[in-house]
């Protein structure tokens, strides 16, 4: 068996190369710039997401930093209230009432964050004072957390470990500058 060249059949055959070439070089062209473009934006959100993480946990050392600062002073305002009370409780008749908080020490429904459905689900994991919840570690918010059903996520995202501490430690300026005024939500 022989071959012969068809000098017709190889000028199509060239031709029919160029023009897939051709193409294929005017198609890959303006992908290869797009390519490139998304590339740059890329890199330019990642460095925005970088910068922006950074500026998260600059103001995450302040919050602390001011909470640290405010601490103690709540504290000495705590001090001077109850020292107020029991002077003019001393001054005044038995007949006059004395400036108290209402605050029950252990309704977990004075918790920001914590109404009626929640303190229900609560109640139904064996969770029903403040003072429970005050001496949670994390382990143990974990595991309610894991039984809090439409509520997971709550302990954390609302606090309810630092709220308790706060008090049933006594600290309610503290309580009141970092999550608002004293009674239901």
């Amino acid at each position: 068996m022989s071959f012969t060249l068809d000098p017709a059949m190889a000028a199509a055959v060239l031709a029919a190369l160029l023009v897939g070439l051709f193409l294929g070089l005017a198609i890959r062209a303006p992908l290869k710039r797009k390519a490139a473009v998304l590339q740059e934006r890329t890199i330019g959100l990642a460095r925005e997401r970088d910068s922006m993480l950074a500026e998260r946990d600059r103001l995450a050392v302040e919050l602390k930093a001011r909470e640290a600062q405010i601490r103690p002073l709540s504290d000495e305002v705590d001090k001077l209230r109850r020292d107020f009370a029991r002077s003019r409780a001393a001054s005044e008749t038995a007949a006059t009432p004395v400036e108290t908080r209402n605050i029950n020490p252990l309704d977990i429904r004075q918790l920001k964050g914590v109404g009626a459905k929640f303190a229900d689900k609560l109640a139904a994991a064996g969770i029903d004072r403040l003072d429970q919840i005050a001496g949670w570690n994390p382990a143990d918010a974990e595991v309610i957390d894991g039984q809090m059903g439409e509520f997971r996520g709550r302990i954390a995202g609302d606090r309810l470990i630092e709220q308790a501490k706060l008090l049933t430690e006594g600290r309610y300026t503290e309580y009141e500058t970092l999550f608002g005024k004293l009674g239901p939500a």
